[in-house]
Order: C-alpha cells, then structure tokens, then sequence
C-alpha cells in the first residue's frame, strides 16, 4: 500500500510539470495563423471569410459568417467622413488607411493585445457599405468581429447614417 501512495505522489508530481507546457502548447496552437491579407479581386477589396468562426462579413459566401450591409439614409460623400469618425472612436481602434471609398482599421484586443482587422467599403452608387472584421491569428474570436460589426452599426443608426 505504501508502494501506491508512492506512485500516487509521483503522478500528481507529473501532472502538474506537465499541464504547464501543455496549456503554453494549446493557447500558442490556437493563436497560429496567418495575418489576414487585404487584396481581393472583388471590386469591394474585400476577402471572404475562411472557413473558421472568426470572420463576417456583408460579402461571406457562407451564411454563418454574414452581417448585412450598412444601407446609408445620407449622401455617401458626407456620410463617409462621419462613418470613419465613429470608426476611430471604437474601443482599441486606429485607421491605419482610408481614402474616398475604403477604410482600414486595427482594431486591438484589450487584455492580449491581438489585433483584428476592420474593413469597410462604400459603394456610393448603391448607396450602401460592405463590411469586413476578422481576426488575424487563432480559430475562433468568441463572437468579437461580429459584436464589433454590431456596435458600428448601433452607432451609425444612432447618428442616423444608416437605416
């Protein structure tokens, strides 16, 4: 009995040396990736959204990783500049890029720094803006892209920008 209780201590002894590089080995997997690209031959720029549940977009080819579109209630020239305000006021957000129909922007996580991108696209003649939020690294962001997606539109709708 005492050759068990031994045994016993030696396996706990194992376990808890080993948990520590296992759980290291588990979150760095699931942060491996590639950072997302940004061309596209879609005339919007956009990419679709991998096969992962980290990605929407107002263009996915998949329904689960769909938004809908922001429907503009304002002239595209006018709205665009407040469209990219509130974009900048978005926690951990900085426009990295932007001209008269497409703004980039990083959006960082507050806890472990990851860094997602955000990407909209206006099509003034449709009167509408393609959306794009993913995540660069991992497998899945917890409903973060889509969260943030949604914020931006509350925000826009508040403004009265978007229906």
């Amino acid at each position: 009995m005492a050759l068990l209780k031994g045994n016993d201590k030696k396996m706990k002894k194992i376990l808890k040396v080993s948990i520590g590089p296992l759980m290291l080995i588990t979150i760095l997997y699931g942060c491996s990736g590639n950072p997302t690209e940004h061309n596209n031959s879609d005339s919007s720029g956009l990419l679709d959204c991998p096969d992962t549940p980290n990605c929407v977009s107002s263009l996915a080819k998949n329904p689960k990783y769909r938004v809908e579109p922001f429907n503009l209630n304002k002239d595209p020239k006018t709205s665009w500049d407040i469209v990219k305000k509130t974009v900048e006021l978005l926690p951990g957000t900085k426009v990295v890029s932007e001209d008269n129909s497409d703004i980039h922007a990083e959006c960082k996580s507050m806890i472990f720094r990851f860094v997602d991108d955000l990407t909209l696209h206006l099509t003034p003649s449709k009167g509408i803006i393609h959306i794009r939020s993913a995540s660069r690294i991992g497998y899945s962001d917890l409903g973060v892209n889509r969260r943030r997606v949604e914020t931006l539109r509350k925000k826009l709708k508040q403004n009265g920008i978007i229906e």
